[in-house]
């Protein structure tokens, strides 16, 4: 294991570490998520790992669409009448 493999795991189990606290949700990106969730799969976390999948990168790079529903009345203002 080289330096920079080393230093990502640290960095990925200190992200864990908060996240059992309830801390560090801003540290989930769409490169760590799944290690995070392997973490918790070992740990038995199974709250933790649940949220994890269920986590969606709010900006990803890639300009994907969302694929959350808009909520009821959404762009309501902007219809035409």
């Amino acid at each position: 294991m080289n330096h920079d493999d080393a230093s990502a795991d640290n960095q990925l189990q200190e992200i864990y570490r908060q996240l059992k606290r309830g801390l560090g949700h801003e540290h989930v990106t769409d490169d760590n998520v799944f290690g995070l969730i392997e973490l918790a799969q070992r740990d038995g976390h199974q709250l933790l790992e649940q949220e994890l999948r269920e986590w969606q990168s709010p900006c990803g790079g890639d300009a994907r669409p969302s694929t959350i529903a808009p909520t009821p009345g959404f762009n309501r203002e902007n219809v035409k009448r």
